[in-house]
């Protein structure tokens, strides 16, 4: 009996052993991104918001979700893992806030786009990686805004990124097929 109940659980164990490992690696892969950084202001520029996407995307809906949350819990509770090294509550109060919500909202379009087989070739990966980053933008702006208006939260907090991102989400649109083969 023993034999057939280890049988039975221990697969699960391993599948749940392995998930947790991306969940947790998917997270640490976001937090190296924050910090190859260009320090513009109020907004740096970083790898970050790509990688969102990319981890979302690679992973799918829940566990792409799960990494990018426990990235932000970690960071909220004060791991210095957001941009330049910050981190605690204090920067879900900061100009870029909104990036960091819209972190999470992106990781569950990208994920359940990737499972519903955006992530199968590179135009698609494309739109899907689009489609996470113009809500991470949206949520960006809107919480800038607040900080310094609408004309300056577009002008330094997406113009800046108007080469540099379709550039990124290229390159990641490229990554994502071969990581679901």
């Amino acid at each position: 009996m023993t034999h057939t109940l280890q049988s039975i659980f221990q697969p699960r164990t391993h599948v749940r052993s392995k998930q947790a490992l991306l969940v947790l690696g998917g997270a640490i892969l976001i937090a190296i991104a924050a910090q190859i950084s260009i320090p513009l202001h109020p907004v740096p520029l970083t790898f970050q918001s790509t990688t969102v996407i990319l981890v979302a995307m690679a992973l799918g809906l829940r566990l792409g979700a799960g990494a990018v949350a426990l990235y932000l819990i970690a960071g909220f509770a004060g791991v210095p893992i957001f941009a330049d090294f910050n981190g605690g509550p204090q920067v879900f109060f900061d100009p870029t806030a909104g990036y960091l919500v819209g972190f999470f909202i992106a990781a569950l379009v990208a994920g359940y786009l990737a499972e519903r087989g955006f992530a199968r070739n590179i135009a698609l990966s494309f739109v899907a990686g689009l489609l996470g980053t113009i809500i991470i933008f949206l949520c960006g702006i809107l919480v800038l805004s607040h900080f310094v208006g609408w004309h300056n939260a577009i002008l330094f907090g997406v113009t800046p990124f108007l080469i540099t991102e379709p550039i990124k989400l290229i390159v990641a649109a490229c990554i994502i097929p071969r990581l679901w083969k």
